[in-house]
This record gives structure tokens, sequence and C-alpha cells, in this order.
């Protein structure tokens, strides 16, 4: 092969990493989201007070993934667990969790997580103790594992099934219908961003309409890439011109 020919690969070569790994920075699937909770909300192993948390995939290649739940700024960590995929029939416009309708007065039980704009979601795993309680609490199915467990992180080691409010066990179905989410829903807190002052004026905080997420928002594009491998090819033909005319 020609220097010509090997600097035209090396160009296309070049390009085209730039291209794979700008795409790779921008998405990334943690999937952060944060919620504000007015009252105490019960996540698998731990009970949240009032206050704002941020959600988010600890650990996105396992097949039971683990979420994470940690204080607004990321300094502590209030609970981790498994969870299944869900899937329901339509999108949501913005992330939202789902709660299992509990008394008055007790504490919010968290069924289902989901993003804005995706139909696969996540349905959170507890405890066997922890479900049982909380079946018998909101007249609810819920799914926990076939060995006892009362850590949230011991359901990676058990079977899945589902707990009726009577304690009748029935085996977890993966592939069961689509239906939509039930039970009261709350939305995702818009983060708030301090725009620069201009001359002789304070910045007023404002919130975001835009949801904070680490994953590549829908309306992103793909222009970037697009104009990086057009510059290579560009730069290829153009090589290839000048080749035959040398």
């Amino acid at each position: 092969m020609s220097k010509l020919g090997k600097m035209v690969l090396t160009v296309v070569g070049t390009v085209a990493l730039c291209a794979t790994s700008a795409v790779a920075q921008a998405q990334t699937i943690d999937k952060k989201v944060y919620f504000t909770f007015s009252g105490p909300v019960e996540i698998p192993g731990a009970t949240l007070p009032a206050g704002k948390y941020l959600f988010h995939l600890a650990d996105p290649n396992s097949g039971r993934q683990v979420l994470q739940v940690q204080s607004a700024d990321g300094k502590k960590v209030y609970g981790m667990f498994f969870s299944m995929p869900a899937q329901r029939p339509t999108a949501p416009d913005e992330a939202e969790v789902r709660f299992m309708e509990t008394a008055s007065g007790s504490p919010a039980v968290i069924s289902t997580l989901w993003y804005a704009g995706e139909r696969s979601g996540r349905e959170l795993i507890y405890p066997r103790e922890q479900a049982i309680r909380i079946a018998k609490a909101t007249n609810v199915a819920v799914l926990t594992t076939k060995t006892s467990t009362t850590k949230a992180d011991d359901v990676k080691s058990g079977d899945l099934i589902r707990v009726s409010p009577s304690g009748r066990e029935t085996e977890f179905a993966a592939t069961s219908a689509t239906t939509e989410p039930a039970g009261r829903l709350q939305h995702e807190t818009p983060v708030v961003e301090t725009p620069v002052a201009t001359s002789g004026q304070s910045p007023t905080p404002v919130a975001r309409t835009t949801p904070a997420r680490s994953s590549l928002p829908r309306t992103a594009s793909n222009t970037p890439m697009l104009l990086m491998l057009g510059l290579g090819f560009f730069a290829a033909a153009l090589a290839l011109r000048l080749s035959r005319t040398a």
C-alpha cells in the first residue's frame, strides 16, 4: 500500500474513532433522576425521610439491575437494592415513580420507577419480610424472593415471586402482558439553575424545564457524528483525487 493510501486510511479511521468517542461520551446509562418527597417514603430495606433524593442505576450491566438512592448532593447513600425490568404500553413524558396505596399516616411505598420517553422501567424487589408486611398493608402483591431475606442486597440470591396480601406466593412472570402502571404517581424534580447575572442585577434561581438525567435526551441529535464522518469521507476523496493527478 502506498504512503498516500495509508494516509487516507489513517484519516478515515481517526474521524470514525472521534465520532464513536463523541457518541459514547454523550450516552451514559446510569439514568440519574431526582425526586422530592413531602413525607416519608419506603424503599427496599429502608424508609426515606421527607426530602430530595437522587435515584440512579449503580450496576447497569447486571441482569437484575441495582438501583441506588442517594442524597441530592450524592454524598450519602440511603439504599442500594435490586430491581427487575417492567414494561408499559405508553411512555411517560417525565420520569416518575408509582406508589402502592397505604393507610393514612403510613409511609408511601414505591412500586416502580419510570424514565421519560421510555416504556421500560424498573420494579423494585423488596426483602421477603418487608414484602409480606407491605402486601398486607397495601392489599397489593409485592415482588420479592422465595428465600427468607431481611436485607435488600440479599435478594440477588433468591428466585423471584409475588407475595399476595393473604401470603399466597405466585411465580414471577417476566414476560407478562404490559399494562399501564397503577398507583399514585410523582414526577421527577426539575433541577434548579442559577443564571449568570447581568451588570447591576442579582442572579435569580430558575427551574429547568428539561429533566435532569445522565442518559441521552430524546431530542439529542447525531449531527456532530455525521459532520465528522462527512469530513472524513471528504478528506479521503480529496486524497484519492490528488493521488490520481500526481
